[in-house]
Parts: structure tokens; C-alpha cells; sequence
């Protein structure tokens, strides 16, 4: 190989070996953010508080969260079974593959275990890989497009619908989810121009937006299961402010639906911070506490709730992710067939 052949793929090596220092030296600082965020939120609410609210915890309430949790993955699994071609995977699997996938990116680091749903799906239905990150990049989508109808919708509730900054932030909130088709056109176009020549790392970006749009495209073919699965999405999330509400009442704060919906929506929306590290510690928390103290919550009570919350929240996740991995027989990487020895 002569030296100018080899001048670019030395050149891609040094780039791909920067880019991989620079994501660790970013993981690093996110983490190191996330985690003083997690230790301010724990002072403020004191331990000894969250502590209180765990043993104060009613038991049927609880119960009823649990309940809820449930409802809240089977409602996820009947989105992811819409996303994917019919035929690929039944309810209850899906169910299991979206409880699975949820329990890995919640306590996998520095959202690597958000990759667990397109191995999943390609354990499960033979689809590629990268099909499967497609369709996790549309679960994605719709979940911005669905926080923002509900933030949008309970700022509205709160502040009164003839509030000017009431409005003002409603529409801010909603309209990435009605100019997402042509967002995410003009969003590819400029991946291809600005970020393709800007080496392995630009052309790696360009075509993760490439191929959101194109697995959104593929569903604007399917328009009937697109419909139904925004519409699953928006109940899906609506089961989970069900959830918060049972917890919150389950340690003695029977706040109004309304307010808790704003709440976790603002919490939600927090968790898209890049500090984001290992089970939405930190970021999760900061987005309760601004929400709440916004509407009058004293800092202590809002820390602690959202302290406690989450970590029921966790348990839960932790709960029924073992037991869909389990289910799922992801342990092993033979088949039925294989395992019979036919």
C-alpha cells in the first residue's frame, strides 16, 4: 500500500480513536455531574426523611402502583408490537421485550443499555440489528412527541387556558411534535451536509438520523398502526403518571392529578439531559424539584417525594426486568430447536 492510500485510513483511525476519547472524557463528566446532582437532591431531602416515607409507605397503595407499572409495560409492548412489522412478534412478548430493554437502559451506565431493545428485537423476530435501532430511534420520537402533548396540555391546566406565558410555553412544547416530519427532513439533509464530511464520527451521526427517518417513513406507510401506536404511546404515558400518583399517595401526598402529571412531564423531559447517567439518578430529581417548587412546594418535600418515588420506581423496574429476561430465556443463545438437537 502506498503512502498517500494509506494517509486517509490513517487519518480515519485517528479520528475514530479521538472520537472514542471524547465520548469517555464526556461519559466522565456527566457522570461526575449526575451524581452531584443525586448527592445535592439527597442533602436537601435527608436521608432520614426518605427513609420515613419508605416505612410510611401503605402497602395497598403500593400494591396499586405495582399494578399500574404493569399496565403502564403492557402498554409499551402493545407500542413496540405496532412499530414493528405485523406478524413479528405477539403481545406478550413484546411485552417482555419492553420490560427487558426499559430494566437494561435504566441500570446499564451512560445510556448503553438503550441498545438492549434492538438486540432484543433481533433475538426475537430475526430482524437486523440496525433495523431494531431504527425502531428504537421511532419509540424515542414518539415518546418526545407524546411528553410534549402532555407538558403541554397540564402547563395549560395549571396556569389557567387564557394565560399568555401559559400558552406561550404549551406551543413551545407541542410544536416539535407537529413539525416533526419536516424537523427530521431538514434534519437529515444538514446530517449530510454538515456532519458527513466530518469523518467517522460525523457519518456515524448523519446516518443515525438518516435512519430515524427512514424507519418513520416506513411507518407513514403503515398510517393506521402509526396512529394506533401514538395513540398507545400517549395512554402508555398516562399509565405512568398513574403510577407516580399511587406512590405519592402511597406515602401520604395526595397531590392533584394535574399537578403531578406537570410534574413527572417536567421530570420526564429533565432525563433528556446528557448527565443522565445510571437510572436517571440526578436528572430525574432536578426536573421534579424545579417543577414542584415552581407550584409552591417547599424544597425539602419536593427532594424527598421525588427521592422516594424514584427509588419505588426503580424496584419496580428492576422487579419486572429480571423476570422478562428470565422469560425471555436471554441467558442462553440457542434456540428451542437448538436445544433438542434438531
Amino acid at each position: 500500500m502506498s503512502g498517500a492510500s494509506r494517509a486517509p485510513a490513517d487519518c480515519e483511525m485517528a479520528n475514530s480513536s479521538t472520537g472514542r476519547s471524547s465520548r469517555l472524557v464526556g461519559t466522565l463528566i456527566g457522570a461526575a455531574i449526575a451524581a452531584v446532582l443525586f448527592a445535592v437532591v439527597v442533602a436537601a431531602a435527608k436521608p432520614a426523611e426518605v427513609w420515613r416515607l419508605f416505612q410510611s409507605t401503605d402497602g395497598g397503595l403500593l400494591a396499586t402502583a405495582a399494578a399500574m407499572s404493569v399496565a403502564f409495560l403492557s402498554a409499551r409492548g402493545l407500542r413496540l408490537l405496532l412499530l414493528v412489522e405485523r406478524g413479528l412478534l405477539t403481545w406478550p412478548r413484546a411485552t417482555l421485550v419492553a420490560a427487558a430493554a426499559q430494566a437494561a437502559a435504566l441500570f446499564v451506565p451512560a445510556r448503553v443499555g438503550e441498545l438492549a431493545l434492538p438486540l432484543l428485537l433481533s433475538r426475537a423476530t430475526g430482524r437486523s440489528f440496525s433495523s431494531g435501532v431504527g425502531t428504537l430511534l421511532a419509540a424515542r420520537t414518539l415518546d418526545l412527541a407524546t411528553l410534549g402533548i402532555w407538558s403541554g396540555v397540564s402547563v395549560l391546566a395549571i396556569w389557567g387556558f387564557y394565560n399568555p406565558l401559559a400558552i406561550a410555553v404549551s406551543i413551545a412544547l407541542l410544536a416539535p411534535s407537529v413539525l416533526l416530519p419536516l424537523t427530521l427532513t431538514a434534519a437529515d439533509r444538514l446530517g449530510l451536509r454538515c456532519l458527513g464530511p466530518r469523518g467517522v464520527r460525523g457519518r456515524r451521526w448523519a446516518r443515525r438520523v438518516r435512519r430515524v427517518r427512514l424507519e418513520l417513513g416506513g411507518l407513514l406507510r403503515r398510517p393506521f398502526r402509526l396512529i394506533a401506536a401514538a395513540v398507545v404511546s400517549f395512554v402508555m404515558w398516562g399509565l405512568q403518571w398513574t403510577v407516580a400518583w399511587f406512590l405519592l399517595a402511597a406515602m401520604g401526598y395526595r397531590w392533584s392529578p394535574t399537578m403531578v402529571v406537570a410534574c413527572s412531564a417536567t421530570a420526564a423531559v429533565a432525563n433528556l439531559l446528557p448527565f443522565n447517567v445510571f437510572g436517571n439518578l440526578g436528572t430525574l430529581e432536578a426536573g421534579w424539584i424545579a417543577a414542584l417548587m415552581a407550584l409552591g412546594v417547599p424544597l425539602q418535600v419536593a427532594a424527598a417525594t421525588g427521592v422516594a418515588a424514584h427509588l419505588w420506581g426503580l424496584i419496580f423496574a428492576a422487579i419486572f426486568g429480571l423476570a422478562a429476561w428470565v422469560s425471555l430465556d436471554v441467558f442462553s443463545p440457542h434456540t428451542k430447536t437448538d436445544r433438542n438437537g434438531k
